[in-house]
């Protein structure tokens, strides 16, 4: 008895410090998006009061077009994950990779890339990462590695979502805002963010050695995996159907003109074919979805709503424009600004609050160049969206989980992954986007 309580005290006493600070930690991460929510609509209302704008006229003008594909697309997604293909390609990558962590790194962000060009990225996230933690509690990973590899993917589920104009909220304002099509933009962004997405595999992937051993804990960790999800049900019958009414979705986005029928619309008739279809499979219809990020977008929306209204962005691309004569260094420069903006607020308000200069500039000589203008914008805040832990939308929802997944180092220590871990890597992410995004702007506009 005495042993124990002996025990238990020297638990509590010799790493009381750290475990305080990763308490806090953790408890930021985790109320971060609801204190942020607060921020924006308390900043926004403030505002609109003191410079009497009536905030009747602001929601007039409100994106409700955007929050309702966003919410149909997460909807969309978890009618897909319950057909159990998410976790069958999780589970396929683990085995072609045969655990290697070089391969499993390049293989788990190609995937990550694919699926967040298709699908809501966070959800995408969310449904890969049970099957990524049990591989990689089995493999004996080291801090480093656990570092490159989320790295990699929270980056990689930037550029998936902004290669698709439905890949994630900042690509959605931009489909929504009428300045380039649906197919013109995934056309254009398309090529270059897979370009990106294959350099920064390389680059990190790189960073990860060889294994030098025979590989039994490897086979090992395949084994341990396959035998957890042995029982899993794939319902190609019900994938087959969903893919046709996705496609379906692509086409009519890409082909009807939004003033005979708003892509939010096609959205929600989309989604509606697809429950009917899950239904009549006895497929569960799972209407769940994480509130805390449509508030989130939500109040970027209006935030930004009340700027616009304010005329200080029309100001700004005025000034931008005036001085800046060159049109393809007044893109370079609001590129670098947008993503500087993107990074230090997030990449919702920098879409949100961005847009109306965006717009203003392309009434001037760019307007011969809208289709690329776009996608240079959506390029620098998905720099900006890489630089810090804060900047990406599944950023504190991805640190959250791998924290509470508690993969443990060969030593024992429970591995942390955070804004101070991610720094770093942040800053690497940030610099390899903006500098291919400027390059090829430079080169094409």
């Amino acid at each position: 008895m005495s042993n124990a309580i002996a025990i238990k005290t020297n638990e509590v006493q010799s790493p009381k410090s750290k475990s305080k600070k990763f308490n806090l930690l953790d408890k930021l991460s985790n109320n971060a998006s609801l204190i942020l929510i607060a921020i924006m609509f308390i900043a926004g209302s403030v505002l609109s009061l003191c410079l009497d704008i009536p905030v009747k006229s602001v929601m007039e003008s409100y994106s409700y077009d955007v929050l309702v594909i966003l919410i149909v697309m997460e909807l969309f997604t978890n009618l897909i994950a319950e057909t159990g293909i998410m976790q069958l390609l999780a589970i396929k990558i683990a085995e072609l990779s045969k655990g290697q962590k070089r391969l499993c790194l390049m293989m788990f962000g190609g995937m990550m890339f694919l699926i967040s060009s298709c699908l809501n990225n966070i959800t995408a996230v969310m449904i890969i990462l049970p099957v990524v933690f049990v591989l990689l509690k089995t493999l004996e990973v080291d801090r480093k590695y656990v570092c490159v590899f989320f790295a990699t993917i929270l980056a990689l589920s930037n550029t998936g979502g902004a290669a698709s104009p439905v890949g994630d909220f900042p690509a959605i304002v931009i489909m929504t805002s009428g300045i380039t099509s649906f197919i013109s933009y995934l056309t254009h962004a398309f090529p270059l963010f897979a370009l990106t997405s294959i350099v920064l595999i390389t680059v990190w992937g790189m960073r990860v050695k060889r294994e030098q051993d025979d590989g039994a804990v490897r086979s090992l960790a395949v084994s341990t995996l396959k035998s957890q999800y042995k029982n899993i049900e794939i319902r190609f019958d019900v994938l087959r159907l969903l893919a046709v009414v996705f496609v379906g979705m692509f086409l009519a986005w890409s082909f009807v003109p939004q003033d005979v029928i708003p892509p939010e619309v096609i959205a929600i008739l989309g989604y509606a074919v697809a429950m009917v279809i899950c239904s009549i499979k006895k497929i569960k219809v799972r209407q769940l979805m994480d509130l805390k990020s449509v508030l989130t977008i939500a109040s970027f929306l209006f935030f930004a709503q009340v700027i616009s209204q304010t005329g200080l962005l029309n100001l700004v691309a005025a000034y931008l424009q005036n001085n800046i004569h060159n049109p393809k260094l007044l893109v370079m420069a609001i590129m670098v600004i947008t993503s500087l903006i993107a990074g230090v607020f997030s990449a919702g308000p920098a879409a949100a609050a961005m847009m109306p200069v965006i717009v203003e500039i392309c009434k001037g000589p760019l307007g011969a160049q809208l289709d690329w203008i776009a996608v240079a914008y959506a390029a620098a805040i998905c720099a900006g969206s890489s630089f810090f832990m804060w900047s990406a939308t599944a950023g504190f929802i991805l640190s959250g989980k791998v924290n509470s997944a508690e993969i443990e180092e060969e030593g024992g220590g429970k591995i942390l992954w955070g804004v101070g871990q991610y720094l770093k890597y942040g800053f690497v992410n940030y610099t390899i986007q903006l500098s291919i995004a400027l390059a090829v702007m430079g080169m094409i506009l």
